[in-house]
């Protein structure tokens, strides 16, 4: 078995109210370290992790939110290349364009109900790729607060519509 399969099953054994294999009992916290320990290996033996997929949008926002979720406006000189280096790091890219967004404050802005006001069809795509974002947020955060702010700026845009 290698050890994405592991992973996985992994994965689905968290899911389980009962954690049982072969007729052995676990704890939430050994599945979990069990997770980490396959991890470790992988990294220790030169297998390369697989990235989580998102689209490039997605990625850029979450690296935007894990960077600048304590702070009320992005910096002047923040460029969208230094956010493309992170997402190129964590994640692989579903999606190559970025249709037309070339600054942070166009894939993810601070004031995002302000920004989208008069773009209904903007608004509509951006809510989509927080909802996304939001509902699978353990999977792409590392900085859970900016998971935390990220959830309410989508109850916030959601209100907003």
């Amino acid at each position: 078995m290698n050890a994405k399969k592991l992973l996985t099953y992994l994965d689905q054994l968290e899911r389980e109210p009962n954690l049982k294999v072969n007729g052995n009992t676990y704890t939430l916290e050994q599945v979990k370290l069990a997770k980490k320990i396959t991890s470790d290996i992988e990294i220790e033996l030169g297998v390369k992790p697989s990235k989580p997929k998102l689209s490039r949008r997605r990625a850029f926002i979450v690296i935007l939110e894990e960077l600048y979720y304590d702070v009320p406006e992005y910096p002047e000189n923040l460029s969208l290349d230094a956010i493309h280096r992170r997402a190129v790091q964590r994640f692989e890219f579903a999606q190559r364009t970025l249709n037309g967004l070339v600054t942070p404050k166009e894939i993810h802005p601070k004031d995002a109900c302000r920004s989208f006001e008069d773009n209904g069809s903007k608004k509509m795509n951006y809510r989509r790729a927080l909802s996304y974002l939001v509902n699978f947020r353990s999977l792409f955060f590392q900085v859970a607060p900016a998971a935390e702010t990220l959830k309410e700026k989508y109850q916030e845009v959601l209100l907003c519509s």
